[in-house]
């Protein structure tokens, strides 16, 4: 616990998952809290060479790792997360009349009496969803989600925010940029290793797990490396895992698949109900929920080796696969060019030219596709999707929502909380923001889950550092379609060996899990329907019960439906958490969050 000068709390924090390092000088208070390997005296100097807010921020922001900053004049507070999106910060208005922030929502809501917000439910049902930054609100009513890209100022009885960060131009070669990329990712992996008792790590066999691999091995690092093993014959991550482990010369475990739980399994047990052998967490739905079991067993086997840190690869697709929106962006300043840059990812995709010129010449705004995204959301979903050059996907509501689900998601857009703003100017970089911020906001509960676990899932493509690194990087030069993440085998060439050139790293596959999710469906389907008995959705209006629950029943169900039902039952669950939960107290004692300021 932190205090003001004059005595008060001023930030509460659990220390068990994360660093929480701070620094003081007169009535003036600078915290850092989450991953970050600096120590108080570096933090005392920043304090003392920037007297403005902003720029003292702004210094802390360069400091490698994934991490909230906090800093205080003792009126007020300005709290930051971080620009991908990982390092959240919502805000609520007390009882009292007072303002307190915090890195999850559910500690808010227990603090300001809350209720839930029900019409959320719809929108986080959508498949796809819609992007990052639409809507400020959360799960609760009077509890708010700040925007990565904004820092909350917060005093006793007001709060305002004020965007802090902008892309940075997307304007280097990769001979360039990737030794950047390069430093950016080792600076991340150094803090891991800096901080951390024991390590583990996905290996998949994949450029994202492995890239982080060969980093940490680079450094010195012993650890362990795990891949998973599916059901499907022709998946070959494990493969690929296994002559990467050769390469770096560390350990490498094989989970097959029955050596833990599968998809689905776990969640709901006839005469049991809900499974809570680890706590739902209350703040959003676990979109991530077919997993979950399975998360919550290897997270066990983690710390079984002596890990309490785990790194993971995520976030490396959405920095390192430009989207094909792409073209769109090159049509507005050179049409000619565009047409025929998309020509091999036209014929790799099977896009008619005609279609194709259609797409390119819309050039349609963000907020023209926001406002047709809404008018069609009750429209069944086209068979053949036409070419994805445009800010976003389709979206559609699940073929079981009901017109009262249609008009709840139209609600929440209508609301005061729904922005209008794209992440960036171009097409394809709000794309990767908008991905990267979504995964950021997806991945919150999988990280309590382990962190429950006592296993911290450590996600370094995040780091700000990393981000921004591959952002500056020229779209033009990793073109869609024409070859596997060229931006990041660029980094990895830095300084490589020939071999390695040509070993793991030369992978251009990528594992695919629908069968797993398929059998998982299949072998759980009993248990999925005694979680929608008494649906909590149903009962709300929002799905159609019966058509929800001849799905469940559908052996051959399309693809789009089989991703959308994890959505439907991270819904059902969360409702049922919530109303299985004692009622929230208005004044729950601040230990139980996380991270808290109380202002």
């Amino acid at each position: 616990m932190l205090t003001y000068a004059s005595g008060r709390t001023w930030l509460v924090a659990n220390r068990s998952h994360s660093r929480l390092i701070a620094a003081e000088a007169g009535a003036r208070r600078l915290a850092l809290f989450g991953e970050t390997s600096i120590d108080a005296g570096r933090l005392a100097r920043l304090l003392a060479q920037h007297d403005r807010a902003a720029d003292l921020m702004a210094a802390a922001h360069e400091i490698p790792g994934s991490f909230h900053i906090l800093h205080t004049d003792g009126r007020s507070t300005h709290i930051q997360g971080s620009a991908s999106g990982l390092r959240q910060v919502f805000y609520t208005r007390r009882q009292d009349g007072s303002y307190a922030a915090s890195d999850s929502a559910e500690p808010l809501a227990r603090l300001s009496g809350a209720t839930p917000r029900i019409e959320m439910v719809a929108w986080g049902m959508l498949h796809p969803g819609f992007d990052y930054g639409l809507t400020h609100g959360t799960y609760w009513h009077g509890v708010h989600r700040l925007p990565a890209d904004q820092r909350l100022r917060m005093t006793a009885d007001r709060v305002e925010a004020g965007t802090w960060w902008h892309p940075p131009a997307p304007e280097l070669s990769v001979a360039d940029g990737a030794p950047r990329l390069r430093a950016a990712l080792e600076e991340a992996v150094a803090v891991r290793l800096a901080t951390a008792r024991g390590l583990s790590a996905d290996l998949s066999g994949g450029m994202d797990s492995t890239s982080l691999c060969f980093l940490l091995a680079g450094q010195g690092a012993r650890f362990r490396s795990f891949v998973e093993q599916t059901v499907d014959p022709n998946h070959d991550d494990a493969h690929w895992a296994q002559i990467a482990a050769r390469e770096i010369d560390r350990p490498l475990t094989v989970l097959g698949p029955e050596d833990v739980p599968g998809p689905y399994d776990g969640i709901w047990e006839p005469g049991r109900g809900l499974v809570q052998d680890v706590p739902y967490g209350l703040g959003e739905p676990y979109t991530l929920i077919r997993n979950r079991a399975r998360k919550t067993a290897m997270s066990t086997i983690f710390a079984a080796t002596g890990s309490d840190v785990h790194i993971g690869g995520f976030g490396g697709d959405e920095l390192f696969t430009i989207a094909p929106s792409y073209f769109g962006d090159l049509y507005a300043r050179a049409p000619l060019r565009a047409v025929r840059g998309i020509r091999d990812l036209a014929r790799l995709r099977r896009w008619s030219l005609p279609s194709v010129l259609r797409a390119l010449a819309r050039q349609q705004t963000y907020q023209g596709w926001f406002e047709e995204q809404l008018g069609s959301l009750h429209l069944p979903r086209p068979d053949v999707l036409g070419p994805g050059l445009s800010w976003g996907p389709q979206v559609r509501v699940t073929p079981w929502s009901t017109p009262a689900n249609v008009e709840a998601v139209r609600a929440v857009a209508a609301a005061g909380d729904a922005g209008r703003t794209p992440q960036a100017d171009s097409r394809s970089v709000h794309t990767s923001i908008a991905g990267h911020r979504i995964g950021g906001q997806r991945l919150g509960p999988l990280r309590a889950l382990m962190e429950h676990q006592g296993i911290t899932l450590s996600l370094p493509y995040m780091d700000d550092a990393v981000l921004e690194a591959a952002l500056s990087v020229s779209r033009a030069e990793a073109l869609p379609g024409t070859g596997f993440k060229p931006v990041l085998k660029a980094a990895m060439r830095v300084e490589a060996t020939p071999d390695s050139r040509a070993g793991a790293l030369s992978r251009s596959t990528k594992g695919e899990f629908s069968m797993s999710v398929h059998r998982g469906l299949a072998r759980n389907r009993r248990s999925l329907l005694g979680l929608f008995e008494d649906s909590l959705l149903a009962e709300h209006g929002l799905v159609d019960i019966d058509r929800l629950r001849a799905t469940l029943r559908d052996t051959m169900r399309p693809e789009y439906e089989t991703n959308a039902l994890e959505l439907t039952v991270a819904a059902e669950a969360w409702m049922q958490a919530v109303a299985a939960a004692p009622a929230p107290a208005p004044e729950l004692p601040l230990t139980n969050r996380r991270l808290a300021s109380p202002c």
